[in-house]
C-alpha cells in the first residue's frame, strides 16, 4: 500500500445519498507526504434535501445551489481514487455507496476501488467498555484527537486519518488485514424528489382540489372553507422555503375573508409553479392529481354537467394513466353518466358516492364478517394488537389461512390500526389499492380495518 485516501462524504438526503460536500486527503504511506492537494468541495447535488439531514450537516440546498455538480467535480478528483487504498469511517456503508450511487446516477463508470474501515479497526481493538460508543466523535475524544467540527466532510475526513494513525501506533495494526475491495450494492434508478412523502403527495392532492373546484368556474362557501380548512391542516409546511410563495397568496386572499375565482386563479398558477418542481414518478404525481381534483369535484356536495364534462378533458389529456386505477374506473362511469350530455341530481349523488368508495377505500368497502375460518387473509400495515406475527398467530388458530401477498383468491385484507401516512396512493397504500383493483374487476375482496375485524370476530 503506497498511497491512502482518507475520504468523507455528506449527503442531502437518505434516500439517494445525493452528495452535498466531499472531504480528501491523499498521502503516500507511511510517510504522510502529500500526493494531491487537500480538497474540501461543496457540491449541488440537484436532488431533495431532507430536513434531518440538513440538521446533522447544516448544509442547505440554497448553500449549495451555485456550487459544480457531481460530474464536474468527478473530472478533478478521479485521479484522486486511482491505485490508493480509501480509508473512512464506516466508509462503506455511508460514503463509498453514496459515491456509488452519484457515478451509477450520472453514468460514471466507477473503477475498481479497495477500503479500509476504520470503525472496524476500531471495534476489533477497542475494548466495549472502554468507551461510550464507536461513533467517531466519541473515537477522537478517546485519543484526544481535536475535532473542528463534527459531520463536516472535510473535518471528519481529517479526523479519521489521524484515528487511523493512532490505531496503528497505540494497536500495532495489521493494515493489510482490513483492506477489501468495494462491491457497490445495486444501484437501484435513482428516486427524483424535493421533499418527503406526505409532503409531496399533499401538494400534488392540493394542486388537484384547485383544479376540481375550479371546474364549475365558480366558488361555492363549502370550497371556500376547503382552501381555509387546507391552510390550517398544513401550516406545518409553512415554514418550507419553496412553499413560501404558496401560504403568501393563501394569507393575501384570505384577509378579507373572501375567496374570489380570479383569487382561486392566482393561487393554482403559484401552486403550479411549486407543483412543476415535484420530480417524484410521474404516474404517482398524476393519480395524486387525479384524488385532489375528485376531491376538489365533491367538496359542495354536487357534481355539475359541466365539471363533469371537464373532468373528462383532463381524463383525456392524461391518458397516459389508463393502466392504472382508478383511472379507466372514473373514465368509464363518467362517460357513461354524459352519453347524453346531463348529469341530472340522481346521477350526481351516485357519482359522489362512487368517488367516496374511492377516496375512502376502507370507510366504502367494509362489510361485517362473523370469522375467518378457512378465510384468505392477508395484513398490511402495523397492528395495535401486537406484532403482525400475533395478529396472524390470531388468525390461524381461528381457522384463517394467511396469504404473504394481495391475491385475486384473498377474501379478506385487514388494514392495520396504526396505518403509515406517507402512503403515495391514498389513505393506506399499495395493497388497499391494488384490492379496489381486483374488486372492480370482478373479485370480492373484504377490506376491513383492524378494530372493525377485532370488534365483528
Amino acid at each position: 500500500m503506497k498511497k491512502v485516501l482518507y475520504f468523507d462524504v455528506e449527503y442531502a438526503n437518505a434516500k439517494n445519498k445525493s452528495i452535498c460536500q466531499l472531504g480528501l486527503l491523499s498521502e503516500y504511506y507511511p510517510s504522510g507526504e502529500p500526493v494531491f492537494p487537500e480538497k474540501n468541495i461543496f457540491i449541488n447535488p440537484e436532488d431533495g434535501f431532507q430536513d434531518w439531514c440538513i440538521k446533522v450537516h447544516g448544509i442547505t440546498e440554497k448553500q449549495v445551489e451555485t456550487e459544480p455538480n457531481f460530474p464536474e467535480v468527478w473530472k478533478d478528483i478521479e485521479k484522486y481514487f486511482a491505485d490508493a487504498v480509501i480509508v473512512g469511517y464506516n466508509v462503506f456503508v455511508s460514503d463509498l455507496t453514496a459515491l456509488s450511487k452519484s457515478c451509477a446516477r450520472y453514468n460514471i463508470k466507477l473503477p475498481d476501488l479497495y477500503y479500509i474501515d476504520v470503525m472496524r479497526m476500531a471495534t476489533d481493538n477497542i475494548p466495549y467498555y472502554a468507551v461510550k460508543d464507536f461513533t467517531l466523535e466519541s473515537l477522537c475524544k478517546y485519543f484526544k484527537i481535536d475535532m473542528d467540527k463534527s459531520h463536516d466532510a472535510f473535518d471528519d475526513a481529517c479526523a479519521t486519518a489521524d484515528l487511523f494513525k493512532c490505531l496503528i501506533k497505540n494497536f500495532d495494526v495489521n493494515i493489510n488485514k482490513y483492506i477489501r475491495k468495494f462491491s457497490p450494492i445495486e444501484a437501484k434508478e435513482f428516486v427524483n424528489y424535493v421533499a418527503d412523502p406526505v409532503l409531496r403527495r399533499s401538494m400534488s392532492e392540493f394542486y388537484g382540489v384547485i383544479q376540481g373546484i375550479m371546474l364549475d368556474c365558480k366558488i361555492k362557501p363549502e370550497e371556500e372553507s376547503f382552501i381555509k380548512q387546507w391552510k390550517k391542516d398544513n401550516n406545518a409546511f409553512e415554514s418550507k422555503e419553496e412553499l413560501v410563495p404558496i401560504f403568501y397568496t393563501l394569507n393575501k386572499i384570505l384577509e378579507d375573508n373572501v375567496i374570489t375565482l380570479e383569487e382561486v386563479n392566482e393561487l393554482k398558477s403559484v401552486v403550479r409553479k411549486y407543483y412543476e418542481t415535484i420530480l417524484g414518478s410521474p404516474i404517482t404525481n398524476s393519480l395524486q392529481e387525479l384524488r385532489g381534483i375528485l376531491k376538489g369535484i365533491i367538496v359542495d356536495n354536487k357534481i355539475s354537467t359541466e365539471e363533469g364534462e371537464n373532468l373528462m378533458k383532463w381524463l383525456y389529456n392524461n391518458i397516459h394513466l389508463s393502466e392504472y386505477y382508478p383511472y379507466n374506473h372514473i373514465s368509464d362511469i363518467f362517460e357513461t353518466v354524459l352519453e347524453d350530455g346531463i348529469i341530472t341530481e340522481k346521477e350526481s349523488n351516485s357519482l359522489i358516492e362512487i368517488i367516496n368508495s374511492i377516496l375512502s377505500p376502507v370507510e366504502s368497502l367494509k362489510e361485517q364478517i362473523s370469522g375467518v375460518k378457512n378465510k384468505h387473509v392477508c395484513l398490511s400495515g402495523n397492528f395495535s394488537h401486537g406484532q403482525k406475527g400475533d395478529v396472524e398467530k390470531i388468525i390461524t388458530e381461528n381457522g384463517g389461512i394467511i396469504d404473504s401477498g394481495l391475491k385475486k383468491s384473498t377474501d379478506i385484507l385487514i388494514i392495520g390500526d396504526y396505518e403509515s401516512q406517507a402512503y403515495a396512493h391514498g389513505t393506506y397504500g399499495t395493497k388497499v389499492r391494488k384490492a379496489m383493483e381486483y374488486n372492480s374487476k370482478g373479485c370480492n375482496i373484504c377490506i376491513l380495518k383492524e378494530a372493525d375485524f377485532f370488534a365483528n370476530s
